[in-house]
């Protein structure tokens, strides 16, 4: 699934839509107002789109170069990742950013309860769904933005195109949400909330940094105290979180601390000796059982180090 068929056509989770569709429904992506009935109509499109996206990428993630030599091919436009190329295209990716970040932001304020009185007021024709129903199609809109941004930032070219200041203060404010939202990171949909999928698109852009802007990326993750959040929302959730997630927000870590600004300014990411204490903490509990034998030590050596180092500055 997830692959171009003869006659045009991508799969998707029930069914197929053809090129043309796709492309047309990411060409639709507008600011609507927020439960307006131009908003629930993009929701349905948004969802067929995700559903692609996620399809395609399993499908890359197995998908051989031209020398049949099981490699995964390198860049985007070899792939076929028509969602996600086609995001970029047509200039969407960073209004689905920006669509998010509203979205996180009226939640956090508490302001669902208003859109909704105002799109009301502005359709009064319109039939509305009841409040139940329409909780279900706000968290449906975060889980598929979410996971279309998920699957653009796994491509280098997304991320070089990205609005990196815009994403590195939304993650700033949603790990400091979730500190105090537990709910957010402990809900059975978990996985595909913001407070969750942080942890993913932070180990994705460490994951790429040497095709990124390092000494850019590593001034906002300063500015947004990115460091301390992760430090401190692994130490509270690290045990509730799913198997991928617990590895992502590991790489996530390690691949800060692996970067040449980090290992020649340590001391601009973890400040002071409770900083360093919230390392030292994780490595004596969740990493010496994360990592247990040389193999798995391996993949997230520069945190291990980072760890170490902290141990004798305490």
């Amino acid at each position: 699934a997830g692959s171009k068929g003869a006659r045009g056509e991508v799969a998707r989770e029930g069914g197929r839509m053809s090129v043309h569709d796709l492309r047309r429904v990411v060409k639709q992506i507008s600011p609507h107002p927020l439960f307006s009935s131009k908003w629930f109509a993009m929701l349905g499109s948004l969802q067929h789109m995700t559903d692609t996206a996620v399809h395609e990428q399993k499908a890359s993630a197995t998908e051989e170069g031209p020398t049949g030599s099981g490699t995964v091919l390198a860049t985007l436009w070899e792939r076929n990742e028509l969602t996600i190329r086609y995001l970029l295209e047509e200039g969407k990716l960073n209004l689905c950013l920006r669509l998010m970040i509203d979205f996180k932001e009226m939640q956090r304020q508490e302001m669902f309860a208003q859109a909704l009185a105002a799109a009301k007021a502005e359709q009064p024709q319109h039939t509305f769904d009841d409040l139940p129903t329409i909780k279900v199609k706000a968290a449906l809109y975060e889980q598929c933005l979410g996971m279309l941004l998920s699957c653009a930032f796994s491509n280098v070219e997304s991320l070089q195109t990205l609005d990196m200041p815009a994403l590195f203060e939304h993650m700033g404010k949603t790990l400091t949400f979730s500190l105090t939202h537990p709910e957010m990171v402990r809900s059975p949909d978990a996985d595909r909330r913001q407070e969750v999928l942080t942890l993913h698109y932070l180990a994705e852009i460490f994951l790429k940094i040497e095709g990124l802007q390092e000494d850019r990326i590593l001034d906002l993750v300063s500015e947004h105290n990115v460091v301390n959040l992760l430090l401190d929302n692994v130490t509270i959730y690290f045990n509730e979180y799913s198997v991928p997630t617990k590895e992502q927000a590991c790489m996530a870590l390690s691949g800060i601390f692996a970067t040449e600004e980090y290992q020649s300014s340590p001391d601009r990411f973890l400040a002071t000796k409770e900083d360093k204490k919230k390392l030292v903490n994780l490595d004596n509990t969740v990493f010496k059982e994360q990592f247990p034998d040389y193999a798995s030590k391996k993949k997230v050596r520069p945190l291990l180090d980072a760890a170490s180092k902290c141990k004798y500055q305490i």
